[in-house]
Parts: C-alpha cells; sequence; structure tokens
C-alpha cells in the first residue's frame, strides 16, 4: 500500500481525503435534512444544526489539505481511451468539487456570523470575523443553499463518470480510487 500518488494510482492519502470529503459531506446533508423532523428551537434540533456547523468547519480544513495535497503531488496519468473533450470536462468538474468544497463551508460560517450565531467544532468556538448584518446572513443563507444543489450535481457527475470509465471503457479510473 502505497501513502503517496504515483504515475500509476493514488496512494493512501489521496483515498482517505477523497472518500472522507464524501462521507462528510453525505453526513451534512442528513444532519440537515433530518433536523426538519424536529421543531426548530427543540434540543434535537439544536443538536443536529451544532453538529453541522462542527463538520463544516472540519470539512473547510480537510478540502484546503485536500487541494494543497493535490496541488503539490502527482497523479495517475489520464487514460489514453480519454479525449480532448473528456480530459477539459473531467478537469472542469473536479475544479468545481474543489471550489465548491471550499466556497460552501465559508458561506455557512459567514451566515452563521452575519446571523449573529457563533461557529464552534465539537464546543470549541472560532473566531467571529464579521458583525452582525441580517441581509448578508440571507445572501450567505442563499449561497449555501445553491452551493448544496451544485455539489448534489456535481458529485453526480463525477460518480457517472467514474462508472462510464469503469464498465463502458473498461480503464483503471474507478480502480485507482478504491
Amino acid at each position: 500500500m502505497q501513502f503517496i500518488n504515483s504515475n500509476e494510482k493514488f496512494g493512501i492519502i489521496t483515498k482517505i481525503l477523497h472518500w472522507g470529503l464524501f462521507v462528510l459531506f453525505c453526513t451534512q446533508f442528513f444532519l440537515v435534512y433530518r433536523r426538519e423532523y424536529f421543531p426548530k428551537d427543540s434540543p434535537e434540533s439544536t443538536q443536529y444544526i451544532l453538529l453541522h456547523k462542527s463538520f463544516g468547519v472540519i470539512i473547510l480544513g480537510l478540502a484546503l489539505f485536500f487541494i494543497l495535497w493535490r496541488k503539490l503531488g502527482s497523479r495517475p496519468s489520464w487514460p489514453t481511451t480519454m479525449s480532448a473533450f473528456q480530459r477539459i470536462l473531467a478537469k472542469t468538474v473536479h475544479l468545481a468539487l474543489m471550489f465548491v468544497m471550499f466556497a460552501m463551508p465559508i458561506s455557512g460560517i459567514l451566515m452563521s456570523q452575519f446571523h449573529g450565531y457563533p461557529v464552534s467544532v465539537f464546543g470549541h468556538e472560532i473566531p467571529t470575523v464579521v458583525s452582525t448584518n441580517k441581509e448578508l446572513s440571507t445572501l450567505c443563507f442563499n449561497i449555501h443553499q445553491i452551493l448544496s444543489y451544485l455539489i448534489m450535481g456535481l458529485v453526480g457527475l463525477h460518480t457517472f463518470g467514474a462508472l462510464v470509465h469503469h464498465f463502458y471503457y473498461r480503464d483503471r479510473v474507478l480502480k485507482n480510487m478504491l
């Protein structure tokens, strides 16, 4: 088992970051939508949103590390079956995913702080960097919500592309990340 990426396959660090971020994003959607089953000001609803905020900050840190890791390391070579258009599409989807992994937690943190709510990571509060502004909080909420739909679409495209490579082209794209 190799730790770092090579020209043939991804290393364990990249795989853990990739799948860990996927699981954390799925957890985020669960926490937000599960929260809707409780009254708005109930302890359960509050607990779900506090967990959502904690995981959001963790996602931001992991996303920053993942982007840095991706820039500093090597990557497996593109399959010879990929056309120039497919490579551009793959790069675009990957860049969009990286942007959303970064922008989504930022918009969530700003939404909370503009609304006057602190953001903490499992009880450890992070510094508030903005003053209360309900209009900007609403704007950040809208951005956060749009980004949530965008990430679902991007993950769908990413998954579809991996499955096409696996079942149609029968290359190693999906196997490299498993």
